[in-house]
């Protein structure tokens, strides 16, 4: 998505939502983009390890460049972070292994081509439902108000069944492609 970014950490969208609405509303009222952020990228899981992924993200960065966009960044979301969930994401951004890379397969790719860790995205991802709609999507029943592990959730769902809702944020991690 192109969308204005003046370079600062201050001025970074709240995340994958944020930046998809920037983008929208940036267009309609004719604001000229400096920045292209990735917003999603895959790769099937019969053709992984072969580095497809940083080669779809080296030709997205080189197309942004010469479209005359300064920056290209991404509101990663850390492939394994839904294996800990109840871990803040300033800490599981740390956690290496023993060549110094992340554990964590989409942020090392990301490493490997340079790019710079700029700042975790708190609210990168907001869902709200009600508690039937979140049973209906996790195939879990919440039977009292509460913070729940749902599956391939990075973070824990807040269940209210006085108020009947359910709120999922997902913090996310800008990184900044040079």
């Amino acid at each position: 998505m192109p969308l204005r970014w003046d370079g600062t950490l201050e001025d970074l969208p709240d995340g994958y939502d944020g930046a998809l609405v920037r983008s929208i509303e940036d267009h309609e009222s004719g604001v000229a983009p400096t920045t292209f952020s990735f917003m999603a990228a895959a790769v099937g899981n019969d053709v992984t390890k072969r580095g497809l992924a940083g080669q779809v993200l080296t030709a997205l960065s080189v197309r942004a460049r010469s479209a005359g966009l300064a920056h290209v960044i991404a509101p990663l979301r850390p492939t394994l972070k839904h294996r800990y969930p109840t871990t803040p994401m300033k800490t599981f951004v740390r956690w290496t292994r023993p060549d110094g890379l992340s554990i964590d397969p989409w942020k090392r790719a990301h490493q490997r081509m340079g790019a710079t860790i700029l700042a975790p995205a708190a609210r990168s991802m907001v869902i709200s439902g009600t508690v039937g709609e979140w049973e209906s999507w996790t195939d879990m029943v919440f039977p009292e108000s509460g913070s729940y592990v749902v599956p391939d959730a990075l973070s824990l769902v807040d269940i209210n069944c006085e108020t009947d809702t359910g709120t999922y944020i997902e913090e996310g991690l800008w990184t900044e492609h040079r």
